[in-house]
């Protein structure tokens, strides 16, 4: 009598180019990542650069709002310098990764799933992040941007500076 053994399927890591990324983390770091924090360097409203962003790709406006929450809300209670490219940039930082698989997580039903940034945001304000995270998936799930499981990027990116106060 023979056994079935179940072999587990891993989830792909995250790639390390943007070009890689399937459409819903494509939108997500172009759209709502990128644009809020290109215009917060240059003091400027970061908001309707997302929604802007968010219009151009036919996205539901509301997400733009979830997003705004999100990235606010780390800009606050960062820890460390968090490393997002340019608009532009091909290539994926580590923490663009991390911020992309906190919204996959959320996007699969994960109860906390800001819990994967608490190497860049202060712990008690995790709690905090798990809404804008929560509504942001939702709400593109629910136009059909759909997030594809991958694995939990590890360690910190290279050359992360720990945030001075």
């Amino acid at each position: 009598m023979g056994h079935i053994l179940p072999f587990p399927r891993l989830a792909p890591p995250w790639p390390e180019q943007v070009e890689a990324l399937e459409p819903a983390s494509a939108l997500v770091l172009s759209a709502c990542i990128r644009p809020w924090v290109a215009a917060a360097r240059l003091k400027e409203d970061p908001f309707p650069p997302v929604v802007e962003a968010m219009e151009e790709a036919w996205a539901p406006h509301e997400a733009a709002l979830s997003a705004h929450a999100l990235m606010h809300g780390i800009a606050l209670q960062a820890i460390r310098m968090v490393e997002v490219g340019c608009p532009k940039c091909p290539g994926l930082t580590g923490d663009e990764m991390l911020l992309l698989h906190a919204v996959a997580e959320a996007s699969r039903g994960v109860d906390h799933p800001a819990q994967v940034l608490a190497e860049m945001v202060a712990e008690p304000a995790l709690i905090f992040l798990d809404p804008p995270l929560i509504g942001l998936a939702r709400r593109l799930d629910a136009e059909g941007w759909h997030f594809r499981p991958r694995r939990m990027p590890v360690g910190l990116p290279e050359g992360a500076v720990p945030w001075c106060h």
